[in-house]
């Protein structure tokens, strides 16, 4: 998926030259404002094998959703050639009184095939639970995740918020779906690999506020226009820039689960963000 951006600095920072930046694939030139940041490891979970049809999917979502919340790009549904897979297996076993002991071994597999590591979770639930994928099958999922996160996260120093301006994310709106907050977490995670600073802790007085607005038109022969406007903001409302993204995908696409699409967003947008961020800090600087 291919979206045109454009980052358009206010008056508030100096103007630089708008760079065509599709989602994944090219990067900016080494001397440009817009440094990429690293990409992170996105997973493809399976559907888990040896549970019934309904739990394996319903299992695979939880995980995917998970992973995401621990800042992993996860989906059920999309990978590519630098993906890893995630796969888990699970046993049943009779606990009596109309209750299953289930483990589900946990297996995350590299892009070059090799296995990455292993994680193992356990739970007692009743049988119509695990048989339909009911009440408690998530935490088999959300207990697993943070150690199968940390298998694949950067290995870079995290930022020192004593020096950094802290940003907060804001879930976007006008985005169908769960795309408000998959936005948000996804630039949260794209931020944090770039070692910016969050206001992500209670307490926290952000210098600057991330912002994203949605904008889907009707479909037209199969296929929707998205628009995202990121807007990087100071506390007291004043817009310091934007970037703009807009891309056509099939009609219906992003009416549910945004998934990789919000990292592929936001993996996108980040240098921009970066970069209005960067320029703010220095017309603050040559102002004091």
């Amino acid at each position: 998926m291919r979206f045109a951006l454009i980052v358009a600095l206010l008056s508030a920072v100096s103007a630089c030259q708008p760079l065509p930046h599709p989602f994944a694939d090219d990067m900016p030139p080494p001397n440009s404002d817009l440094m990429t940041p690293p990409d992170s490891a996105s997973v493809m979970v399976a559907p888990v094998t040896g549970a019934p049809a309904a739990t394996a999917q319903a299992l695979a979502a939880a995980m995917a959703t998970a992973l995401q919340n621990n800042d992993v790009p996860a989906s059920t549904e999309a990978r590519n050639r630098g993906s890893y897979l995630l796969q888990g297996q699970a046993t049943a076993t009779d606990a009596g009184g109309g209750k299953l002991r289930i483990a589900i071994a946990w297996e995350m597999i590299s892009p070059n095939g090799s296995i990455e590591g292993r994680q193992q979770t356990d739970a007692t639930l009743p049988q119509a639970a695990w048989g339909q994928g009911g009440d408690g099958v998530g935490d088999l999922a959300s207990r697993a995740a943070p150690m199968l996160a940390k298998l694949i996260e950067t290995k870079a120093p995290p930022p020192v918020a004593s020096s950094d301006p802290l940003i907060a994310i804001h879930p976007a709106t006008g985005a169908s779906g769960d795309g408000g907050q998959a936005l948000a977490t996804a630039m949260a995670a794209a931020l944090r690999r770039a070692q910016v600073a969050l206001a992500d802790y209670p307490g926290a007085a952000p210098s600057f506020i991330v912002e994203a607005k949605v904008a889907v038109a009707p479909a037209i022969s199969g296929q929707q226009k998205v628009s995202i406007s990121w807007r990087l903001r100071r506390p007291d409302g004043t817009q310091i820039g934007q970037v703009n993204q807009e891309n056509a995908v099939d009609a219906g696409s992003l009416d549910r689960v945004w998934g990789l699409t919000a990292y592929d967003a936001a993996n996108a947008a980040a240098p921009g963000i970066e970069a209005l961020i960067a320029q703010a800090k220095r017309s603050a600087a040559a102002g004091s």
